[in-house]
């Protein structure tokens, strides 16, 4: 598109090109994260509770920002996998994380015993359990359940707290002193009153963890100090995994971080919250993020029990993880492809553009090859390189990869692929030559009407890296 600064991205990197004319110029700089530090001497403490207490609310207080998905969802859950993050309260310093609510009494095959199983995996590795009750409602047959299966699963202390214990009225006075005295038959002592989403009671959380985070062996203020100031020496890769649900992203990255990291099933839709990883490939660090499925912006109440709200903030967190990300891999379904006969859809296509639009490196890879034979996998392979590069003209060429996340074939060869492209789209050029191609440029499309015109009023073109 041509505008009074007229922007040239690909493969290559993002090229301003400044015109002869200039007016409003403006420059495209590239938003990347700061890495999160998995600082391995800082404590964990794990939020746990039943559906709607209030975790992920207190999860977004901590960390200082909407990290987690936050939605009043009473006949259904918003968070499935867990969620990481860096948390502050005051000069504590934690590593904080965002549970499912927990129902160790659901069918074993459902979504909530998956989830149930991956906050036991957290729970092994935390220092401490902050156990979140509504105080509002009181401690239900629900919590009183949890509170036996955290006896049974978790090593580490639990930490009670009354989540939406807001002080009403000109006395101060919450309202709510019955529900926290009833919650002490729960076994972990008096309850910490909080409010998630006000602030109160922050004073009084710090002085309840503040013990406990100190006598946990690794906490070493000055260590954390000296990692910070290494992090910002040196920035992670930043790679996310998109594409339509139920395409396999969340296998490919268990299969990617070596570890069960989000919730996989047969059900579309599993993954709702952005899932963060971070993973080493040579010296390099990688921060891999696993989106939810790209959905359609006309269909959304399909996707949830709430009518859509949910996933609207789920569609829109996956298009903040396109524009924080250096390098997009676009997962296409083979099989499907292959069954359906009418190849790549056009949502894929139009997400394709979209990584291309903003400036991203993109990689699209091809799952599920295990259920295709060998001459299929030839088929499907040569439709969707096809209809990628008829979709995509403004870049030379897409790279594509093919891979079985569920067997694992192909996919160790997806990051040596990967940063590969990155390289590549990272590459700087110098000014002469991308000038020397602005004037190719205007030779072939001179007396193209609006395009040559266009194109012979740049001045000079150059690259900006940031």
């Amino acid at each position: 598109m041509l505008k009074s600064a007229f922007h040239l991205r690909g493969a290559l990197g993002r090229v301003s090109a400044t015109l002869f004319l200039q007016r409003d110029i403006t420059t495209l700089t590239s938003c990347l994260a700061r890495a999160d530090v998995d600082d391995i001497f800082l404590p964990l403490v794990a939020i746990v509770g039943r559906p709607n207490v209030g975790k992920s609310a207190l999860f977004n207080r901590l960390v200082g920002k909407r990290e987690a998905l936050v939605h009043n969802t009473p006949e259904g859950h918003v968070t499935r996998d867990y969620k990481e993050g860096l948390a502050r309260l005051s000069d504590l310093r934690f590593k904080v994380v965002d549970t499912s609510g927990l129902e160790p009494t659901a069918a074993a095959d459902s979504i909530q015993a998956r989830a149930t199983a991956l906050t036991a995996g957290v729970l092994n590795q935390s220092t401490l359990a902050l156990f979140l009750l509504d105080a509002r409602e009181g401690v239900v047959g629900q919590d009183a359940d949890l509170a036996r299966w955290l006896r049974k699963h978790c090593t580490a202390p639990v930490l009670l707290a009354a989540n939406k214990a807001e002080r009403r009225g000109a006395s101060g006075v919450s309202g709510v002193e019955a529900a926290l005295a009833d919650a002490t038959r729960l076994g972990f002592g008096d309850p910490v009153a909080i409010s998630a989403e006000s602030g109160e009671g922050m004073t009084e959380l710090y002085a309840a963890l503040q013990p406990v985070l100190d006598e946990h062996d690794s906490y070493h203020g000055q260590q954390v100090e000296a990692q910070d100031e290494e992090a910002g020496a040196e920035r992670a890769v930043q790679l996310a995994i998109m594409g339509l649900p139920n395409v396999g992203k969340s296998t490919l990255a268990n299969y990617l971080l070596g570890r069960e990291r989000s919730i996989t099933g047969p059900e579309p839709g599993l993954t709702r919250d952005a899932v963060h990883g971070r993973l080493q490939f040579g010296d390099r660090a990688i921060h891999l993020v696993d989106t939810a499925g790209w959905m359609r912006r006309n269909r959304l109440h399909n996707y949830d029990e709430s009518g859509g709200a949910v996933a609207q903030l789920t569609l829109e967190q996956g298009q903040r993880s396109m524009h924080m990300a250096a390098l997009v891999v676009l997962l296409v379904n083979a099989e499907d492809i292959l069954q359906r006969g009418a190849g790549v859809s056009k949502r894929e296509l139009a997400l394709a553009s979209d990584v291309i639009s903003e400036g991203r490196a993109l990689l699209v890879v091809a799952n599920k090859l295990d259920a295709c034979s060998q001459e299929e996998r030839i088929q499907v392979m040569e439709r969707i390189h096809s209809q990628f590069q008829a979709s995509t003209a403004e870049v030379a060429a897409v790279p594509l990869h093919g891979l079985s996340a569920k067997t694992g074939e192909g996919a160790q060869d997806l990051l040596p692929a990967a940063m590969q492209l990155y390289d590549t789209w990272n590459k700087r050029l110098t000014t002469s030559r991308l000038n020397s191609w602005k004037e190719k440029l205007v030779m072939r499309h001179q007396g193209d009407g609006a395009t040559g015109s266009a194109l012979e009023r740049i001045r000079y073109i150059t690259q900006d890296i940031k």
